[in-house]
């Protein structure tokens, strides 16, 4: 055995031991210090707040607080016989419970029988549930009643990051803070002072950085940064080491990127998609960079209108195209394709494909002329080439037509064929649907047992391809509509079509069908 001293985190060595030590939380700290020093404690009190912001940290400073033999101005001595033994987890009075795993009503009832006894050694005996939320209900109905009638020497303290999830009977009975998100600014100034105490070097550009990164919480900023000193080693910690470490990109990558989206360069927007991906970047990362980009220059309208040309309605709706894209992006199994199909859709839909450019559809734009739909309709409608592979395995136009005096059945085949070999997932979607062309719209007609069909057809990346690919052979013209056939045959399910097998089976052989209850 060794006698080297336990490594502990950096944000454990640094969490607070007083309330005048807890940044960006400044009404709780003085509302609480204020009922610590007049000897006005409620018996319930609920921390509600995203993760790290300090409701655990705060819970147990109160516990402290409430139970020093020697406070001060509210704030607990940390160096007094209790304090020492709740810093320490000696004392038996104090109990944290992880409410995730002792979430059940027998649970409950032994926290309920404990209640019933004094303190062993303390003033009060505190109970701090974390994540109180996940308690079932009927742990919350056995816990309401020691919350309307509770020993006077009891003090609960509940956390939660979904306060939403509680029931009112609960929340009513609690003096309730809502947490704040940390103040970028403040989590700097905490940051470079505990680079400075502890000795590591650090540019100003990653301190930014990491407040950045942090997203109001303090204690995920400590952890990149301890995980950042062991990935130097040697020399300052610099912007780009950050961003290798956490798989991000620098603003001038995302620049470019928005430069070349508005510009309508659809190609060089997929090779620094394909950039990120080889490089092994976060995709998730990068579009909330993005995103954050584009909602400051929302914030700073008109300030760079003529350089960027985007109207203040187009940079709102790409930002919303850009929040969509990265909820859908957690549900995702290949993430490269929905983002290079989103990407390119909300480009289409905001007109920014450049005129002339090889576009993917022939999708009319938002930003198209008047001139240019007068042209579009004095041309005969021709139906386009369909494209073969040639020798060398590409893709080219070949002479063969979808003939203007081919039925629609033929026509069909012919574009589930193409969206088979381009994506098998759409077309095994259309499987299910009955296509019908009525003048200038398709009606594809789902029985209302293939839900989930027509929901991922009238997904937007999805229905953003299927009618590229139906106005390319179609004509540009054509509307499709996603529908449920009310007056369609229901076709058996399997489950129908096994029980009619079976009662065959039983009509020939005599037998019945047993049911296990």
């Amino acid at each position: 055995m060794t006698n080297r001293p336990v490594h502990r985190s950096l944000y454990r060595r640094w969490r607070p031991q007083r309330f005048s030590e807890v940044i960006g939380q400044e009404e709780t700290i003085q509302t609480l210090r204020n009922a610590v020093s007049a000897s006005e404690i409620s018996h319930a009190y609920l921390f509600a707040g995203e993760r790290g912001i300090g409701k655990t940290t705060i819970a147990r400073i109160l516990a402290r607080a409430v139970n020093c033999l020697d406070p001060a101005g509210g704030e607990p001595c940390n160096s007094c016989a209790n304090c020492t033994a709740i810093s320490n987890q000696r004392s038996l009075d104090v109990m944290e419970i992880d409410g995730a795993s002792n979430r059940g009503i027998d649970h409950i009832r032994q926290l309920r029988e404990g209640v019933n006894f004094a303190p062993a050694d303390l003033r009060y005996k505190v109970y701090i549930i974390d994540e109180v939320h996940m308690l079932t209900n009927e742990a919350f109905n056995a816990l309401l009643k020691t919350l309307e009638e509770p020993p006077p020497q009891v003090l609960f303290i509940f956390a939660t990051t979904a306060p939403y999830k509680l029931p009112a009977t609960i929340v009513s009975r609690c003096q309730a803070f809502d947490f704040k998100k940390i103040p970028p600014a403040k989590i700097e100034m905490r940051i470079k002072d505990i680079c400075q105490q502890e000795g590591i070097a650090i540019e100003d550009a990653a301190v930014a950085l990491l407040s950045r990164k942090a997203d109001g919480a303090l204690r995920d900023p400590l952890v990149m940064l301890e995980q950042a000193t062991a990935f130097t080693q040697e020399g300052p910690i610099i912007v780009q080491d950050l961003l290798e470490m956490l798989g991000a990109v620098g603003p001038e990558f995302v620049a470019s990127f928005f430069n070349a989206l508005i510009k309508g360069d659809h190609q060089q927007v997929l090779l620094q998609i394909a950039d990120l991906v080889e490089r092994g970047k976060e995709i998730e990362l990068f579009l909330g960079d993005l995103i954050s980009f584009v909602r400051d220059m929302i914030v700073r309208d008109g300030e760079e209108t003529e350089k960027v040309n985007l109207t203040v309605a187009q940079r709102i709706e790409l930002c919303q195209g850009l929040l969509l894209l990265k909820q859908d992006l957690m549900r995702s199994i290949d993430q490269r394709i929905l983002v290079e199909v989103g990407v390119l859709g909300i480009m289409n839909e905001l007109g920014l494909f450049t005129r002339g450019s090889d576009a993917i559809t022939d999708l009319p734009t938002k930003g198209a002329s008047e001139s240019q739909n007068d042209e579009q309709r004095s041309q005969p409608n021709t139906p386009p080439l369909l494209p073969t592979p040639n020798e060398d395995g590409a893709d080219k136009a070949t002479p063969v037509r979808i003939a203007a005096d081919d039925s629609f059945a033929k026509q069909w085949e012919t574009i589930f064929k193409m969206i088979e070999q381009e994506r098998i997932s759409i077309a095994a979607f259309l499987s299910e649907g009955e296509p019908r062309l009525d003048k200038n719209r398709l009606q594809i007609a789902f029985d209302r047992k293939y839900s989930f069909h027509k929901e991922s057809l009238e997904r937007r990346e999805n229905l953003q391809y299927l009618v590229g690919m139906v106005r390319r052979y179609l004509g540009s013209e054509i509307d499709v509509d996603i529908r449920f056939a009310d007056g369609a045959i229901r076709r058996p399910s399997p489950t129908e079509d096994l029980q009619k097998k079976a009662e065959l089976v039983c009509q020939v052989f005599a037998g019945k069908i047993v049911k296990e209850e």
